[in-house]
């Protein structure tokens, strides 16, 4: 208990944190929201008006711990540009993004296991090589060219899908996961390499240790060993870079989705940042930013149930 409340701490510290980093970025960047929100053509009074109603004129600490005290009641202010909840804004897109993070999560679990136990299996041999020059990669392009590509050779060559061409989840949903297939496989390629990658080496790794010559010397054979002694050990730093995976693939869903067009987070990140609408633009990144310190709080705690030296 005693580590879960130290991890506890540090992520509840580190989320205020990042809250008041992110409020204080906005505050600094040039230009001004009112006269973004009514236009060139506003008079001084109109502008006046709006920054007295938006709360612009108050002091920045007071501003921020009114914002921060909303923030955590679930009130996340209303859109400058839209004057609509910005709650309501985020929810009705955030599904999209939150399935297509899911699927190349599962995408990503379901082929780099069998993939990474059998280059362990096989080390050194040529199999192993190949696979390990094309995860190389494979794991050194970043999500939106990967996008690029699977556009270019799935959509426009092999006419698999039609590129834009978004089904929404709520009026076809088979349509839509035939759509998001592709998106999803673009952001999972370069996470099936890194966890390839690392479930070898950990394999690898633990098959030189004490334990592991102990097994072999009560007459088990290899399978055995690997899937009752080395894999479960191996799969530690595994399970680690999972989660710091999946937090990571909420980002790139926002990414791909400008790639694909896809009407999810990422949309309405970009057009609220060009509008400088800030309360839709700072609540999104502190939600991005609590599901990442989030989900690396539930590795720590996994980690540590899987290994409990770990204090």
């Amino acid at each position: 208990m005693k580590y879960i409340g130290k991890k506890l701490t540090t992520m509840i510290m580190t989320l205020l944190c990042i809250s008041f980093l992110v409020y204080l970025a906005f505050d600094m960047i040039p230009g001004d929201a009112a006269l973004a929100a009514l236009g060139t053509d506003a008079t001084p009074e109109s502008l006046a008006a709006l920054r007295e109603q938006l709360g612009l004129d108050r002091p920045f600490l007071e501003r921020y711990f009114k914002w921060l005290i909303s923030f955590v009641s679930g009130d996340f202010g209303t859109s400058y540009k839209y004057n609509l909840p910005v709650a309501n804004m985020i929810l009705s897109k955030l599904p999209i993004t939150v399935m297509m993070a899911v699927f190349s999560f599962l995408i990503m679990t379901v082929i780099s296991l069998p993939i990474g136990i059998y280059t362990a299996k096989h080390c050194g041999k040529r199999a192993d090589r190949v696979i390990m020059a094309v995860n190389q990669v494979v794991m050194s392009v970043p999500h939106f060219f990967m996008g690029i590509l699977i556009t270019y050779f799935f959509g426009l060559v092999l006419k698999l899908f039609t590129p834009g061409s978004f089904v929404s989840y709520e009026t076809d949903f088979g349509g839509f996961l035939a759509y998001i297939i592709f998106p999803c496989i673009a952001i999972a390629l370069p996470k099936i390499a890194m966890s390839v990658k690392m479930l070898r080496s950990s394999c690898i790794n633990e098959s030189g240790k004490d334990y592991v010559r102990t097994a072999y010397s009560k007459g088990n054979n290899t399978d055995k060993v690997l899937y009752r002694h080395v894999l479960r050990n191996a799969m530690i730093p595994v399970i680690t870079l999972w989660g710091m995976t999946l937090a990571d693939m909420l980002v790139g869903s926002i990414v791909i989705e400008q790639v694909f067009n896809i009407p999810g987070i990422g949309r309405i990140l970009l057009t609220s940042i060009s509008y400088r609408d800030y309360p839709v633009v700072e609540a999104v990144i502190i939600l991005i930013a609590v599901v990442v310190v989030v989900t690396n709080f539930l590795v720590d705690v996994i980690y540590q149930l899987v290994d409990p030296r770990i204090v």
